[in-house]
């Protein structure tokens, strides 16, 4: 019988599958694995276990816990952030909260589906928006697959939609959804704009991008007052907020976004990540493009596996999403110049994350929508055929600059030189080098010496671990398990799937030492052959066990790496209680007894 929420969640959700939806994992015997999205390193040491439904990362981090434990450290939530969130994944129902006494993070979320349902049923009721994405060439079901609406033109529309539906205003400023004026009054932050919903990975609404909207017959307007301000404060008082916050007319910017709030971080977010993640992963491949009409579109074109970065160049923070999926992004090249530096930042950036770059040449010198609504068949076929970056910049640099001429050269190697410096591979870079020499009619060693100048990005760092997963030395930190730590877990993973007599024999001659009590108590139980373990310590073997299995699935002799392990843990053990001597003896000096006999003794048999 389930007995409450939590574990009826986790009957109805698997955890490979929920896994999946942020991090690519490969099939590793009965279990599954990918690089720890906790920590940088190149070895995977991240599993996924479908039959315990338990995660642990058996590398730096040492992470590990059930699908809960997974999403509130992915997510940073609290667990009933977590409980929430798996629920509406599950399609349990919790007890509805009040909006009053729900947690904060939890009334934001809450608001801003609130304000994505009333500016969707608000563009069905507006006939100009709906007739200019139609003109655009926004189908129907797009407009509702990405949930498009429309903010009109008042100052008070939202606010008091919301506040009929138990919202506070306070919660709606909080949510980057309102704006409060110097007498703290509020009014809506977006008016007049087709609105575009901002979901986090599971599709949550954390934020939105309102795109203006101002028919040509209404490009001058009466100035719209505030219905509250209206009331208490004077026509002075109203036109100079109007004057600071009006966003109709054409002094408007384009776009507006919201706000960094509480949910919403705007070098974390891509938009329409959501909605492509899977075809990402099944493509192994990410489309960029800049924003998000273009991304409605493209998908709309068929290229699902498309995001947006809304106008600015690729951040750290989204690299790591994408790469957890992928290991190849396409850019769309922008004619624009802004776009073209925001592109050249993103892919050097996505260099020191070791993807494959390529670029699409948009049709006709448009961008992405554009060329979706002139040609969908076009723009798929732009980036089914996009280029690696070095092939492109040299066709572009080339072609734009006369290499005959000194100038032509220091521009087009200026362009050249740091790509190919990107490149992780030698081979790539040799041939670029030698072809950058051959069209310049000069030597390959001065090209050499040019990439030499430049030294090449030192990339991620990784976590130095050796085949079998024994860490090595030095590579502890504050925030990690320590090397003694991990060594102790990988003794006991190994112990837990060795047979009883195996046990025996490996352990004759050698003493252990573990480091908690817990541990110690688990190493003697585990060595004692016993039947039936106790309940207390179940769970931590269920992991043990676990690990012992990724190992062997590595392709490691689990009696090789169990000496292995013990002979490192051994020494781990001699050098530590080394330090204590030598601490223990200095003190005895100190105190004036002279050295303990016996602890010199001691400490020679130890250095031997």
């Amino acid at each position: 019988m389930i007995s409450s929420p939590t574990e009826e969640i986790k009957t109805r959700l698997d955890i490979v599958e929920f896994i999946q939806s942020y991090v690519r994992l490969q099939k590793a015997g009965m279990n599954f694995r990918a690089p720890c999205p906790f920590h940088a390193e190149k070895t995977p040491s991240f599993f996924v276990s479908p039959t315990r439904q338990i995660w642990h990362c058996f590398g730096g981090c040492g992470e590990g816990g059930d699908i809960f434990k997974f999403v509130m450290k992915i997510e940073g939530l609290d667990f009933p952030e977590a409980l929430r969130l798996l629920a509406g994944r599950a399609g349990v129902e919790l007890r509805r909260e009040n909006p009053a006494i729900a947690s904060e993070r939890n009334r934001l979320y809450d608001v801003c589906e609130a304000a994505a349902k009333i500016f969707q049923k608000n563009l069905l009721l507006s006939a100009s928006p709906k007739e200019y994405l139609k003109k655009r060439g926004v189908t129907e079901g797009t407009v509702r697959a990405f949930r498009i609406g429309f903010a009109p033109d008042s100052w008070d529309f939202l606010l008091s939609s919301l506040v009929k539906k138990g919202f506070k205003n306070e919660d709606v400023e909080k949510a980057g959804l309102a704006v409060r004026s110097e007498d703290r009054r509020w009014y809506d932050r977006f008016r007049s704009r087709i609105m575009f919903p901002i979901g986090d990975a599971n599709g949550r609404i954390i934020g939105f991008g309102g795109r203006i909207f101002v028919p040509a017959a209404e490009m001058v307007v009466p100035l719209p007052k505030l219905p509250e301000l209206s009331r208490q404060s004077s026509s002075e008082d109203i036109r100079s907020i109007a004057s600071t916050e009006r966003n109709v007319g054409s002094g408007a910017a384009k776009y507006i976004n919201t706000p960094q709030t509480l949910i919403y971080d705007k070098s974390r977010v891509l938009y329409g990540f959501d909605k492509a993640k899977q075809e990402i992963r099944a493509r192994n491949q990410a489309v960029i493009v800049e924003g998000y009409m273009d991304c409605v579109m493209s998908h709309q074109a068929g290229v699902k596996n498309t995001i947006a970065v809304s106008g600015t160049a690729l951040t750290p923070s989204q690299l790591k999403i994408i790469k957890r999926l992928c290991d190849t992004i396409v850019s769309s090249f922008d004619t624009d110049a802004a776009g073209q530096t925001a592109t050249r930042r993103s892919l050097a950036l996505a260099a020191e994350f070791e993807f494959e770059r390529r670029i699409a040449t948009i049709p006709s010198g448009k961008d992405p929508a554009d060329a979706v609504l002139e040609n969908p068949a076009g723009w798929v076929a732009a980036v089914a055929d996009a280029r690696p970056v070095v092939d492109f910049y040299f066709e572009k640099m080339f072609r734009e600059e006369n290499p005959e001429r000194a100038e032509g050269k220091k521009k087009i190697s200026a362009t050249l030189i740091p790509l190919i410096t990107e490149l992780p591979d030698e081979i790539q870079k040799a041939h670029w080098v030698r072809e950058l020499a051959k069209r310049f009619g000069m030597s390959e060693d001065a090209v050499w010496k040019e990439v030499a100048r430049r030294p090449a990005s030192a990339g991620r760092p990784g976590d130095p671990v050796r085949a079998g997963g024994v860490p090595d030395a030095g590579t502890d930190s504050v925030s990690s398990p320590s090397r003694r730590e991990l060594l102790e877990e990988g003794l006991l993973s190994l112990v837990a799937l060795m047979p009883d007599d195996r046990k025996t024999a490996a352990l004759v001659g050698h003493s252990v030492e573990f480091s908690s009590p817990l541990r110690q108590e688990i190493f003697a139980l585990l060595t004692a052959g016993l039947p039936e373990l106790p309940p207390h310590v179940a769970s931590e073997v269920q992991v043990l066990r676990f690990k012992g299995e990724a190992m062997r699935e590595l392709g490691g002799d689990i009696e090789q790496e169990f000496a292995l392990y013990r002979r490192e843990l051994e020494e781990v053990c001699r050098r530590a209680r080394r330090a204590r001597l030598g601490e223990e003896i200095r003190v005895s000096e100190q105190g004036g007894n002279g050295p303990d006999i016996r602890l010199l003794e001691e400490l020679d048999s130890l250095s031997g």
